[in-house]
């Protein structure tokens, strides 16, 4: 038997064995036709080094976590990859590890990757945090965890570990039965059965974890470098020696590479199985066959360290030169490697034969079901350079040349050939139209020529061209041939030649192609400064330029694919854009276009595609947009292209900064109050077009809906009022499926004290109360201001009043006051049966004061006199002055007696007043007449005073008169 230690267990493995082994290689040709494998030479290569940003381009391991990151073990640390750029982790306090130098990988079922390297580092990486164990002491060279949850540590000179749920060590050395104590690989199969290799050979731990040898030559005494269960459960074991597939119903393992040093392998699905060697670069096993691909054709180094399939589909090979990635890119670039006659092609022909015909600089190829035949072409062309190719009647082929005009091709012999010595104008060919009438149109470059039965009919400049440099030719449904030049377009029909103006259109001068949009009736011109719609109904033009969208003037060739958008070559790659959109632009309904471009990351190996002849880009049968640059042919299959973006890529959040300090990723997180520049920075982790992942973003709390970002891949917000937020993103490929899991940050935006809701609330309290203070305080002012005001009127309605009834320049009451006091005392004493007397005074000879002394010195008289009669008048009097130089005193209760006493005291006391300081020699005396109510009505006792009064003058003056009632 094979395993004759692996016999004396045969209870516990049996079922590992009851199958029969079949390998990827012996699948029946039924499962293998049910799906295309394309051949290496088809597949993207690309290389990522020190160049890219990896610390080291030895890569010991390769993994990838179910968040999307690409992980890559290295001399100097662990690389994170997210497509665009790589994250360095190396020997520091987050990561534990005790040197930077990482030998492998494990992700457990648990999602939990672990890390081993040099010095025995062990750490564990989980949700982010970094977790570091008791080192081993020596180089890890593999990690597993089984099925029950133990982790098994291969190491380089210390034999096999064990370390269990609770961190328990089992050591495995020599005395247990390994054949040497360095590791190199570990698999456990169905059965629970752990396979460690050796440097020496292989076994394996039964269920008593007692070490059994694997009694077979091609294991005995052979390093193990790599162990792997194929999609049967079977092990593949590979070694120093070659691949074999251990078989326990047979005393041999089967051989499936002899004499190749296996280091990695990787079974992929049921029938591939990848093979990584220590000197012979990779190799693929598929139904039998065997392809390799070494550093001949673009591996960085023939020493494979680790293979990886991620879950786009995309290879990752670890090597001594770098991380080298094979992917099904959007495009595929066939050059000579794989068969074509030169790689800088001009002009492609999608056959109705099904085969697809590159012209080249070096020649003719033809392309039928994946085989590739050069045509020879030396009978009549040495240099063999195409130019153009067209379809001719009975599929013959139409072959334009550079140099030798045009040849006829059937069956890929020659069958006819044109050139100037039978009527072409040149032999530069580099437009053909082949007619329904059996006729045909050939562009040159110096002129265009048709074809017919019986001659050549050639045309130039000097019959209508607006340049004899042909470069493309068409006709339409009506019958009208249109002619590109390198100087405009002319329009052959009724046998007259008239010119398009394309130059009223931004100066374009080139139509380089041509193609007909059947259900709008519009001919699309590719030329030096944009795409051109020509309406054949109307014979309008309308242009679609930079000002519209496009990323440049110059483009080549227009293909229309089976899903509705136009592919257009350029000098800078390929366009895509979405034809509907191009018509909406043309009605007015859109203002610009979204354009995709593609490029050498994208699988083109040149984005320099071709023009300037025709045609230099065509839609094949099968779907496929194919296009002529200057390294190889390139060909994109929009419906695969369709797949890749329905796969939306998982979406992570990476960095998160705020006002340039950077904030921990777990959320939610408070931000201090007055942060001001919030950036979130994240990544779509897909490697199929990684550059092309698009994103969108909301900021709940913020944004009311989706905000798209583009390919850009940070966030930017300032001035974020107080609150809680949720940031949300996005990711997918272009025109594809959103992430379905949006990645999110939570956090709280913490505001200043004067923007807490408590303190809001005080200020509105506190507002509030001051409004209802100061409304209190000013009605309470307006209360008072109103009394003020009350009291100031009432004082000044008194004043005025007062004013009213006083003289005012003695102070005494005037004669309106006295005439109201006199009628309100004459009542009075007439119902009371009392005396009332009144006194007329008058100053004598007051006139001459006045007109010898003045006015003025007049005035001070009266005021004094005034003084002096209100201080001799009693409380009971009242003294006003009647006019001029007059005063007057009403007596009430007062006899005549008392009433003459009381004048006589005012006579006396003004004779005795001294006025020297007026006047030297001034002297003032008084008259008084004085009256009664004895007998008098009201306006009798006025006059009978005035009567009394000039009686004292008449008399002699400075005297008291009595009226005649009196008596």
């Amino acid at each position: 038997m094979l395993l004759s230690g692996l016999c004396r267990h045969r209870r516990h493995v049996y079922h590992f064995f009851c199958f029969l082994l079949c390998t990827v290689f012996f699948n029946t040709a039924a499962a293998s036709a049910a799906k295309h494998i394309p051949s290496l030479d088809n597949y993207f290569k690309e290389t990522l080094n020190t160049r890219s940003g990896l610390p080291h381009n030895t890569i010991n391991a390769i993994t990838q976590t179910p968040d999307g990151y690409m992980w890559f073990g290295t001399w100097e640390g662990v690389a994170r990859y997210n497509g665009r750029e790589f994250r360095i982790f190396d020997r520091n306090p987050q990561t534990g590890l005790p040197d930077v130098g990482v030998r492998t990988f494990h992700l457990d079922k648990h999602n939990v990757l672990w890390i081993g390297g040099a010095r025995g580092g062990l750490v564990k990486v989980q949700d982010g945090q970094w977790q570091a164990f008791p080192p081993f002491g020596e180089l890890i060279n593999r990690l597993f965890m089984d099925n029950q949850d133990r982790l098994w540590v291969a190491t380089e000179g210390q034999g096999l570990y064990m370390q269990d749920a609770t961190g328990k060590r089992t050591h495995f050395t020599l005395d247990d039965g390994l054949p040497s104590l360095q590791i190199h690989s570990l698999q456990q199969d169905a059965n629970g059965l752990l396979w460690v290799g050796t440097a020496n050979g292989l076994v394996y731990l039964d269920a008593q974890l007692q070490i059994q040898p694997v009694a077979a030559d091609e294991f005995n005494g052979v390093p193990i470098f790599a162990l792997e269960l194929n999609h049967q459960a079977a092990l593949l074991v590979g070694t120093e020696r070659g691949l074999y597939l251990a078989q326990p119903s047979q005393s041999k393992p089967l051989t499936l590479l002899d004499n190749v040093p296996v280091s990695a392998i990787l079974q992929e699905n049921s029938d591939i199985l990848w093979i990584g060697t220590i000197d012979r670069g990779l190799l693929r096993l598929h139904n039998g066959i065997t392809e390799s691909l070494d550093m001949r054709q673009g591996l960085p180094n023939n020493r494979i360290l680790a293979l990886l399939k991620d879950k786009e589909g995309n290879l990752w090979v670890g090597t001594n030169g770098g991380i080298f990635r094979l992917r099904d890119a959007p495009f595929n670039t066939m050059t000579t490697e794989v068969g074509l006659a030169g790689n800088y092609t001009r002009a492609l022909l999608s056959h109705s034969n099904g085969c697809m015909y590159v012209g080249s600089s070096r020649g003719l190829t033809r392309i039928c079901n994946g085989a590739f035949s050069i045509i020879d072409l030396t009978a009549v062309s040495v240099g063999q350079s195409v130019l153009s190719l067209a379809e001719g009647p009975d599929q013959t082929v139409l072959v334009g040349t550079y140099a030798d005009g045009l040849i006829e091709l059937q069956h890929d012999q020659i069958r006819r050939h044109y050139d100037t010595g039978n009527g072409l104008p040149a032999n530069e060919v580099r437009a053909i139209l082949p007619l329904g009438n059996g006729q045909m149109w050939v562009g040159t470059s110096n002129g265009v020529s048709l074809i017919k039965d019986d001659g050549i009919l050639s045309l130039g400049v000097a019959d209508g061209l607006p340049s004899s440099f042909v470069v493309s030719l068409f006709q339409t449904p009506d019958q009208r041939i249109f002619i590109g030049t390198g100087n405009g377009v002319a329009v052959y029909e009724n046998e007259q030649l008239r010119t398009l103006n394309i130059a009223a259109y931004d100066d374009a001068h080139y139509a380089f192609g041509m193609t007909y949009d059947a259900p709008v009736n519009i001919l699309w011109i590719t030329t030096d400064r944009g795409l051109m719609a020509y309406h054949l109904a109307s014979n309008d033009i309308q242009i679609i330029g930079r000002a519209q969208g496009m990323p440049f003037d110059k483009i080549f060739e227009l293909v229309q694919d089976q899903q509705g958008s136009f592919w257009i070559s350029s000098n800078r790659g390929i366009l895509r854009l979405n034809r509907s959109h191009a018509l909406a632009l043309l009605a007015g309904k859109r203002s610009s276009l979204s354009v995709e471009l593609y490029g050498e990351s994208d699988g083109m190996i040149s984005s320099q595609a071709n023009g300037g002849s025709a045609k230099a880009g065509a839609l094949h049968h099968d779907g496929s947009v194919w296009f002529a640059t200057s390294m190889g042919v390139t060909r994109v299959q929009p419906e695969r292209l369709q797949q890749f973006a329905e796969i939306a890529p998982p979406v992570v959040i990476e960095k998160v900064h705020v006002d340039g300090q950077a904030l921990p990723l777990g959320s939610p997180v408070n931000l201090v109050a007055g942060s001001n520049r919030l950036e979130i920075s994240y990544a779509g982790l897909g490697f199929v077009m990684s550059g092309r992942i698009q994103y969108r973003t909301k900021l709940e709390g913020f944004d009311r809906d989706w905000v798209t970002r583009g390919t850009a891949n940070t966030a930017e917000y300032t001035n974020l009022p107080p609150g809680e937020y949720r940031f949300l993103v996005s990711a997918s490929y272009p025109d594809g499926e959103w992430s379905k899991q949006e990645a999110v940050y939570t956090f709280t935006l913490l505001p200043h004290l004067w923007q807490r809701w408590w303190f809001k609330f005080a200020i509105i309290l506190l507002l509030t109360t001051l409004s209802i203070i100061a409304v209190r305080w000013r009605m309470s002012s307006l209360r008072h201001t109103e009394q003020r005001l009350r009291k100031l009127v009432a004082e000044q309605t008194t004043e005025l009043q007062l004013l009213a009834r006083q003289d005012a320049l003695t102070g005494l009451a005037n004669r309106r006051a006295f005439d109201e006091e006199l009628q309100h005392e004459y009542q009075r004493a007439q119902r009371n049966n009392t005396t009332l007397c009144l006194a007329l005074i008058d100053v004598d000879h007051f006139k001459r004061v006045n007109d010898q002394l003045s006015h003025a010195v007049g005035d001070e008289v009266l005021k004094r006199l005034a003084e002096v009669l209100k201080q001799q008048c009693r409380t009971v009097d009242l003294l006003a002055r009647w006019g001029g130089e007059e005063f007057v005193v009403l007596l009430p209760d007062t006899s005549l007696q008392d009433a003459s006493e009381v004048c006589e005291r005012l006579r006396h006391k003004v004779e005795k007043l001294n006025f020297t300081d007026l006047a030297a020699d001034l002297h003032i005396t008084i008259s008084i007449g004085l009256t009664t109510n004895n007998k008098l009505e009201l306006p009798q006792l006025l006059v009978s005073a005035d009567k009394a009064l000039y009686n004292a003058k008449k008399l002699g003056r400075n005297r008291l008169a009595l009226a005649d009632n009196t008596r």
